[in-house]
């Protein structure tokens, strides 16, 4: 048995169920293993792969996250306030580059940072330094998925020397790209996001719903609280990586209510629902301009920026521009999910009081929901 296939047993005795990676080239025997083997997600970015892992997690699965030691600079603050807050396992398998015949001079920095960064995060982890140490990576699994916290393995690249894995050499293939520009009306802002979603309160009910961070969060509890809100407390950026993670481990129907700001700093999440293709998820993506929860200062898409032009861009077929409740509704239902709804708002905060439950209470009543029977 070779160490890569060593590895995936290791992994499936685990119970791992989700795979989501990003490529090294020390690893690329093991990634296209371990994308043969698990439901595989590719991931445009190693911060996104946390929140739809964080998601994933949410909806019973156990997720594994292969990336290298360079991408672990993209995830802290995703795992700190995220995975680690609302208590969620997830396992690393890191290709820890810098540190064995690195001929790349930009790698051996975080090469040498990452023990510590892990350390000073609390993350337990293990290093595999040669074949002999892969045992050691079922010990890392068992703490994640045992005890639902970030655990990981640091994997040196010495540890493939004398594999005879063999790996199928990608063909490249020819490829046509067609131009497809948005052809959707204009839309003028007519509500607050706030009169939206007080408007659509019933399209919500009983659905799986993912809220972006701060005041959004604050209106949703105030206008329908119910045990199936994910209330996102921290991580910018994560809503709809999240809300994809648990659409991919449940057949309920999953709305995100999402923001500008938000996708703005990770629009690469979502190439990543047009690739997974979820028939059970809804971007609400609620457009006004704005940085709401920090005073309103203005975002890209005030003046040039076009969310529908972006969804589409990236690969979602059902893309609606609206923005009246009515509008909004009527989205949610045409056409096939995974549906992008790019709802133009006026900027503006209802004045709600903070959401008076903790992390703990958040995740209990998510997964509490998602473990009912349909």
């Amino acid at each position: 048995m070779s160490p890569e296939e060593e590895i995936v047993t290791i992994l499936k005795d685990a119970g791992v169920t989700l795979a989501a990676t990003l490529p090294c080239d020390k690893v690329k025997t093991l990634h296209y293993l371990i994308a043969r083997e698990f439901r595989h997600v590719p991931l445009t970015r190693e911060e996104e792969g946390v929140g739809i892992a964080a998601g994933a997690a949410l909806a019973g699965e156990k997720p594994v996250m292969l990336v290298q030691t360079s991408g672990i600079g993209n995830m802290i603050n995703a795992m700190a306030s995220l995975t680690k807050l609302y208590e969620l396992p997830l396992f690393l398998l890191i290709s820890w580059r810098g540190v064995y015949k690195e001929a790349i001079v930009a790698q051996k920095p975080m090469g040498m940072f990452v023990p510590r960064l892990l350390k000073a995060l609390e993350i337990e982890f293990v290093e595999i330094k040669e074949r002999e140490d892969i045992p050691k990576i079922a010990e890392a699994a068992s703490i994640a998925f045992e005890e639902s916290r970030v655990a990981a393995a640091l994997l040196s690249p010495k540890v493939w020397e004398g594999s005879d894995f063999k790996m199928p050499s990608w063909e490249s293939e020819d490829r046509t790209v067609a131009r497809r520009a948005f052809e959707g009306e204009e839309a003028t802002a007519k509500h607050t996001r706030f009169e939206i979603l007080a408007a659509i309160r019933e399209e919500l009910r009983g659905k799986v719903v993912v809220s972006n961070l701060g005041v959004p969060s604050k209106e949703l509890y105030h206008v329908l609280h119910q045990r199936s809100n994910f209330y996102m407390l921290g991580s910018m950026g994560m809503a709809t990586p999240i809300g994809l993670g648990i659409a991919l481990g449940t057949q309920k129907e999953v709305v995100v209510i999402d923001g500008d700001g938000s996708l703005l700093m990770n629009p690469g999440s979502l190439a990543t629902v047009s690739e997974m293709a979820p028939r059970n998820l809804i971007i609400l993506a609620i457009d006004n301009a704005a940085y709401g929860s920090t005073g309103n200062q203005p975002t890209a898409t005030k003046r040039s920026a076009d969310l529908a032009m972006l969804a589409r861009a990236m690969g979602i077929e059902n893309v609606s521009r609206v923005s009246t409740p009515g509008e909004v509704v009527e989205a949610m239902h045409r056409g096939e999910a995974p549906r992008f709804v790019h709802v133009v708002t006026k900027p503006g905060n209802a004045r709600v009081s903070n959401i008076p439950l903790s992390p703990e209470d958040i995740k209990a009543n998510v997964m509490g929901f998602l473990r009912d029977e349909d």
